[in-house]
């Protein structure tokens, strides 16, 4: 089977700006981020629904089709050093991201956010310089089946690239964060705990504990910069 022209790949997008990275290990970093739509999970707390809620919002304006060649354009009109892509779940689409990713300087750092639920392909895995891996814990309203896929949690473990970043809303949900971690094996150098949160009051909040939590089992915090500075603003 020979490979799509360049011309076939396209992708679902939501959005496309420039800010800087809010959570996770490289928080304050100037980053530019591809949002794609569609995600294979309904949790009820999510902040950017329109990428995949199309009852309530409009699909053509917010899960548009481009190619991969002009998303490249688009990309790198920015000045590109640093390209998060998000969603929704990123690795829905996966195999025209690698062929997004092939055509962009190999000096560019590429992070993803997943939800941990679908197994990278090898050259994704090979490219991507940062993986956050965000499970979705019981007070997402998911069934476990669908939010826990273990053996994708293992693959993530194993590689030296891979984030865990456990969202908890109530102190009760560290407690399920801590057997995810032992049941996955990952290791504790690369962990990070953040609060649940929309909004600067909730995050600032929470966060409080949170952090508590973090330092008392000597695992990383993250809080939501974005959040603090722009509430739940589109685009920042």
């Amino acid at each position: 089977m020979t490979d799509p022209p360049p011309s076939a790949l396209r992708l679902r997008v939501s959005e496309i700006f420039r800010s800087i990275q809010g959570e996770g290990p490289t928080a304050g970093l100037p980053a530019t981020f591809l949002r794609l739509a569609a995600c294979n999970l309904r949790c009820h707390y999510c902040d950017t629904p329109y990428t995949w809620d199309f009852q309530r919002f409009d699909v053509a304006s917010e899960a548009h089709i481009e190619p991969v060649a002009a998303l490249v354009e688009r990309l790198l009109a920015e000045g590109l050093d640093r390209v998060v892509v998000t969603g929704g779940e990123p690795l829905l689409q996966q195999a025209n991201l690698a062929g997004l990713f092939e055509r962009l300087p190999e000096t560019v750092a590429i992070e993803i956010e997943t939800n941990g639920t679908i197994l990278p392909l090898p050259a994704l895995l090979a490219r991507v310089s940062q993986w956050n891996v965000s499970p979705k814990l019981a007070f997402s309203g998911m069934p476990r089946d669908e939010r826990i896929v273990m053996k994708v949690l293992q693959e993530f473990a194993a590689c030296e690239r891979a984030w865990l970043k456990l969202v908890v809303a109530e102190p009760s949900d560290m407690d399920e964060g801590d057997e995810l971690i032992s049941a996955s094996n990952w290791p504790h150098s690369r962990i990070v705990w953040m609060p649940e949160g929309t909004s600067a009051q909730r995050v600032t909040v929470r966060g409080r504990w949170v952090a508590e939590q973090a330092l008392s089992r000597n695992q990383r915090f993250s809080t939501r910069l974005h959040v603090l500075l722009w509430g739940d603003k589109r685009g920042r």
